[in-house]
């Protein structure tokens, strides 16, 4: 195995291999047949080879940390945040090591804080939506709760489920919604069926709802003796969206934290209408790939597939082709 400069940890597995091979390497090249056609042969010291085997110590955490970013079948953009934070507080220097090795992690350190200054926000979001790291722990206290708090800001400001436009579901589905008032004005209710789904349309003339057909009686004593005093008046509403926000990321943030085995999408279809504000917005932030492998493997699969044997195919078939390579299952 050798170095590739486009392949990642390609040097920390040319390492690897050549200390798991050195035996028979160093047997290889002090043996007379290979001394009889090469007269100086290059070797390593056991100096560097101590430093090779420090040097695939201090890598091999990046490789297991891209190797987990390269999935695609679970959420990676909420790692990053913990990724960077425990590479960078592993590679801090330890009294004893070599200047090489002190050396390769102050280059490592300094790159790593340099990524993702412009996208901490989105990444600390994302991070607080996942139930495996939503303690933060790599912020302070005054950081996470302003992440807990735009979490909310979000939360109470996107539309409810109920609440969805009536008009945007339909034109949709259809192109088209019209509703009809009679000639006197009043409200007209058409139900509109699309996918299975059933709408029920209250239009008034006015935009205003209908008077009940059979109101109630006035009570002289709530007349008299309404009011805030005595409790006759109309109470402010409570239960505000704003209000369920808090509640749920209240009640989200106690609960326990799921462990880094286990998939979050798992936990979330689980407990959606436990928590249906922030649910929503847990499909909105996990969703989001960390890296760009899946579409470098989109590529790949593609240069696969058009070859000089295969040169006549067109566009169109490539792209079924392609398709059906990604989500076709195989038995």
């Amino acid at each position: 195995m050798t170095d590739v400069v486009t392949r990642w940890n390609s040097a920390h597995d040319m390492l690897e291999r050549f200390l798991e091979q050195q035996p028979a390497i160093c047997a290889a090249l002090l043996s007379r047949e290979g001394r009889k056609t090469e007269k100086d042969l290059c070797t390593l010291t056991e100096s560097d080879v101590t430093t090779a085997e420090e040097v695939v110590s201090v890598m091999k955490p990046m490789k297991e940390a891209t190797q987990y970013m390269s999935k695609q079948k679970t959420p990676t953009l909420s790692v990053i945040a913990p990724l960077q934070d425990t590479l960078i507080n592993g590679l801090k220097p330890i009294e004893g090591e070599s200047a090489v090795i002190k050396e390769m992690k102050a280059a490592m350190s300094g790159d790593l804080q340099k990524r993702y200054i412009d996208l901490r926000a989105t990444l600390h979001a994302c991070s607080a939506m996942d139930p495996r790291f939503k303690s933060l722990p790599f912020l302070t206290e005054n950081q996470r709760q302003e992440v807990y708090d735009g979490l909310i800001a979000e939360a109470q400001n996107q539309p409810m489920p109920s609440e969805l436009s009536l008009w945007s579901v339909v034109e949709e589905g259809t192109g088209k919604c019209n509703g009809s008032a009679d000639d006197e004005g009043m409200a007209s209710e058409e139900e509109t069926v699309d996918d299975g789904v059933r709408f029920k349309e209250v239009e008034g003339s006015q935009g205003q709802h209908p008077p009940p057909r059979n109101p109630k009686p006035s009570c002289p004593l709530a007349a008299l003796l309404g009011g805030e005093r005595y409790g006759g008046g109309a109470q402010p509403e409570t239960n505000t969206q704003e209000n369920q926000a808090k509640e749920q990321m209240a009640r989200y943030k106690e609960a326990d934290l799921l462990e880094v085995k286990e998939d979050p999408l798992v936990w979330w279809k689980e407990h959606q209408y436990e928590y249906p504000l922030l649910s929503h917005l847990a499909k909105r932030y996990l969703c989001i790939p960390g890296t760009s492998v899946s579409s470098e493997r989109v590529f790949s699969t593609a240069g696969d597939i058009v070859t000089a044997q295969r040169s006549a195919l067109l566009p169109d078939h490539v792209d079924q082709i392609i398709f059906l390579n990604k989500h076709l299952k195989r038995m």
